[in-house]
């Protein structure tokens, strides 16, 4: 165990040590690509997403005052995203951590586990939400395991949402019921679950893997009204991942994909054992419902998701205006109008942020609640915001995106003629070609493909959202506002 200059323990890992934990649990049935992988240190396309997660472990050690603090349990200082906030102040160093973490990655990796560590913590801060109707028993497993996931400072995924194959029917009724995860089972062991769930983004790089509610259920619902937490070597969990997007041979000529596609899998649960101590909850179709609606859940992972997004949406603005300060097209009204959108979308980001915040609350559970008013406007846009800071960085780069020759070419006899014909106006050669080679990783490549349809729909899809916005919006003072004039 680590501990500080001042001799504070430290149970927050290192990189090392995720990465070590990795290597010691090799027993994993990953699908990619036709091969079954049992350790994803050992392939090549794999490895490059786990040194990445490594990288944010380090970072939360090379900014510790902002990242760590101490547990409530006996004062060792642990990842502050695992703490249930009981104050504004809580947030805030919340948001200043989340901050730091999404910085490794330009914001590009959203699963990154403070996502994770947010909804634990949230869900344990309200355990008696997950108490009702004589659930106790998961409720006290489910706060054991939020204090497990702390103190080992675990990476987890989960799988939330139940493939479908046919939109007409309820998801319970896909291939008569076979398709959902569901329980069949019960053994003195635990309950026994078979189906499928997706989607594990991170599952290669992830300890464990929880499930939780992600859609209501109806009465007769019960098998599917599960909750609970596993780690991803269990027997009969499998993983089929979606094609890999790494480019792991060259960080000049793919920054990004290079390091981070964090991979997104579905989870196939063949008759898996899940311990009773695991379970979170069993059969209540009405408290799968009030877990997410009643625990505070919406404006803590709102919070994580959008300081996030605020991290991605200033790398974005970064890179216009590198762009166009190397090029010089910076000196057009119409690109400083493109780059104000891009400053735009990231600074009404942070105001939101800034504003849940200020307007937080104590809650009924007596965890510190940031204010989800600004955070649920934010929740419709932002599906449009990433994919149109996609589209102003394509019209901001132009033609300069073709003009990208490779890591190979710079070693090749062809160097001099690069470096004289792909020069800008402030920048050599290879700093033009290295810029604009990055920002086509973020928008162009496989890996920014998939980063735009991630933020299109991983909280649900912008029109659903966005009416959601509407449907809860507070209208009073809007109303009064008109009604003042249709009367005498």
């Amino acid at each position: 165990m680590a501990t500080t200059e001042q001799g504070s323990a430290i149970l927050a890992r290192t990189g090392a040590e995720f990465l070590a934990g990795l290597a010691a649990d090799g027993d994993r049935e990953i699908w990619i690509g036709g091969e079954c992988v049992a350790n994803p240190l050992d392939h090549p396309l794999l490895r490059t997403g786990a040194e990445a997660i490594a990288r944010v472990y380090d970072a939360q050690h090379a900014h510790a005052e902002v990242c760590l603090a101490p547990s409530p349990d006996d004062g060792r200082l642990v990842n502050r995203t695992h703490l249930i906030p009981r104050s504004r102040e809580d947030l805030e160093r919340r948001r200043a951590s989340m901050e730091v973490i999404s910085a490794v990655t330009g914001g590009m990796m959203g699963r990154v586990p403070d996502y994770l560590n947010v909804t634990f913590a949230c869900f344990a801060g309200a355990s008696e939400v997950w108490a009702r109707r004589g659930n106790e028993r998961g409720a006290a497993n489910l706060v054991a395991y939020q204090r497990l996931m702390r103190d080992r400072d675990l990476s987890t995924t989960h799988a939330i949402m139940n493939p479908v194959a046919d939109r007409s029917k309820p998801e319970t009724e896909q291939l008569g019921g076979e398709i959902a995860l569901h329980k069949v089972g019960e053994t003195a062991e635990g309950i026994v679950v078979r189906g499928a769930r997706m989607l594990a983004t991170l599952a290669p790089f992830a300890d464990e893997i929880s499930v939780y509610p992600g859609s209501d259920l109806r009465p007769g619902d019960e098998a599917y009204a599960l909750a609970f937490a596993l780690p991803m070597s269990t027997p009969g969990l499998r993983f089929i991942c979606r094609d890999s997007f790494a480019k792991p041979t060259s960080t000049f000529d793919y920054p990004l994909s290079a390091r981070f596609d964090e991979m997104d899998a579905v989870v196939v649960f063949d008759d898996v054992v899940v311990p009773h101590d695991r379970v979170f909850l069993d059969g209540d179709v009405v408290g799968y419902s009030e877990v997410i609606t009643d625990s505070g859940w919406r404006g803590h992972i709102m919070h994580q998701a959008f300081t996030r997004a605020y991290v991605k949406l200033l790398f974005a603005f970064g890179l216009g205006h590198v762009m166009a300060e190397t090029t010089g097209v910076v000196r057009f009204d119409h690109i400083q109008e493109k780059l104000g959108q891009l400053w735009n979308m990231a600074e009404l980001t942070r105001c939101a942020l800034v504003a849940c915040e200020a307007d937080s609350y104590l809650d009924d559970h007596g965890v510190w609640y940031p204010h989800d008013r600004p955070l649920m406007a934010l929740r419709g846009e932002m599906p449009k915001w990433l994919p149109r800071a996609h589209e102003l960085l394509q019209l901001i780069g132009g033609g300069s995106f073709m003009a990208t020759p490779s890591e190979a070419d710079f070693n090749s006899p062809i160097r001099g003629d690069i470096e004289k014909y792909f020069m800008a106006g402030n920048a050599d050669a290879e700093r033009r070609v290295r810029l604009f080679r990055l920002a086509w990783d973020y928008i162009g490549s496989d890996l920014g493909g998939r980063s735009e349809l991630y933020e299109r729909f991983y909280l649900s899809d912008s029109w659903r959202m966005t009416q959601l916005a509407y449907r809860t919006a507070d209208k009073t003072a809007a109303v009064d506002l008109v009604e003042q004039f249709l009367h005498d």
